[in-house]
């Protein structure tokens, strides 16, 4: 590993760990309405899809393991917010 790459791999580090805590802080703070829901499962995308780029190797190239992880990171979320739509449309 270069120190470009390293350099480059504490940043998105640095992301992923201020996503952590931005997303502890709204799901905290929030209420149960729809917004701040999808917000936070907004925020889970974004830092599994940096896991899968950055940590997982997969950012160069269309590999299919990428395009596999990211569709099911995407069912996993529409799953949780379409959950979350009929706890609070039920509620």
């Amino acid at each position: 590993m270069t120190r470009r790459q390293h350099e480059e791999l504490v940043g998105v580090l640095a992301m992923l760990m201020t996503f952590a805590i931005g997303g502890a802080i709204v799901a905290a703070l929030a209420g149960p309405t729809i917004v701040p829901i999808a917000a936070v499962l907004g925020i889970a995308f974004a830092k599994g899809r940096l896991v899968i780029l950055d940590f997982l190797e997969l950012r160069g190239g269309h590999h299919p393991m990428r395009i596999a992880l990211i569709c099911w990171l995407s069912i996993i979320l529409i799953a949780a917010l379409s959950r979350s739509l009929v706890v609070l449309l039920l509620a």
